[in-house]
């Protein structure tokens, strides 16, 4: 973890209200899962925000973030070849279950990557790692312009299983309608990312299945001082998205929107 003034490469509008910024932080690698802290310049903001890393290549970090406050617009407004702090890479990422043999043979795990909305940008970093695995993304928004990423990921071999809310792209309805419909008795390892009704839906219909969560969050430090992202687990204590996550284990947390 470092706090790194880290300068601007680029900060691009890309549809509808979201943007993509890039920011030179010089940092050697990180886990997909894993997020960073950034402090805006100005007065409208006064605590740093959270943002999940999508990528991070040659030193240069790469954030999918959507203009909805002061915050975010703040940051629309930052020029290239300007500076922030951004505190990073932070938190536990995602562990990438090994292949098992069974009777002498390989048994590939079967990949399952669930998004809602822009909870897309942590599973891009993970779809990179498993690249040449079989690997199935399914990616839940309101319409079309908010489906992000999707060159990147077909790119990468991902099969896209894709639903609108509208039925602009992709099926009507529901990602995890979608989802129930491939799941099979073979092994498979799912990794969400998205709203906190979607990610307890996903562990409802794949119990069986290896699910691990990453959870969204309002921070104030990233660091586990203010206790402001706390959730339970299954023991009833508090754990700390951005300390013991924001990547959870399904079965070690309780429900999460209730």
């Amino acid at each position: 973890m470092k706090d790194t003034y880290s300068t601007i490469v680029s900060n691009q509008h890309i549809k509808n209200n979201y943007w993509v910024i890039k920011l030179e932080t010089g940092w050697k690698d990180y886990t997909p899962g894993q997020f960073i802290m950034l402090d805006i310049p100005g007065e409208t903001t006064f605590l740093r925000r959270p943002f999940s890393i999508a990528k991070l290549a040659n030193g240069i970090v790469e954030i999918c973030y959507k203009m909805v406050g002061e915050g975010t617009s703040a940051m629309t407004r930052l020029p290239v070849g300007s500076k922030l702090l951004a505190l990073g890479p932070l938190g536990n990422g995602f562990a990438i279950p090994a292949t098992t043999t069974l009777a002498g043979r390989c048994n590939t795990l079967r990949h399952l990557l669930v998004a809602g909305g822009y909870g897309i940008a942590p599973l891009l970093g993970l779809a990179e790692r498993l690249r040449g695995q079989d690997i199935h993304l399914f990616y839940g928004a309101k319409t079309a312009e908010d489906l992000l990423y999707l060159d990147e990921f077909k790119k990468l071999g991902v099969e896209l299983h894709l639903t609108t809310e509208d039925g602009s792209k992709g099926e009507d309805g529901l990602v995890t309608d979608v989802l129930k419909k491939i799941l099979r008795q073979r092994t498979n390892a799912l990794y969400a990312c998205g709203p906190k009704a979607m990610l307890d839906s996903v562990r409802t219909i794949a119990p069986s299945h290896q699910i691990q969560l990453s959870l969204e969050s309002y921070m104030a430090c990233g660091s586990g001082v203010c206790l402001g992202c706390v959730v339970q687990d299954k023991q009833g204590e508090y754990v700390r998205v951005c300390r013991e996550g924001p990547v959870f284990d399904a079965e070690a947390l309780k429900c999460l929107s209730a």
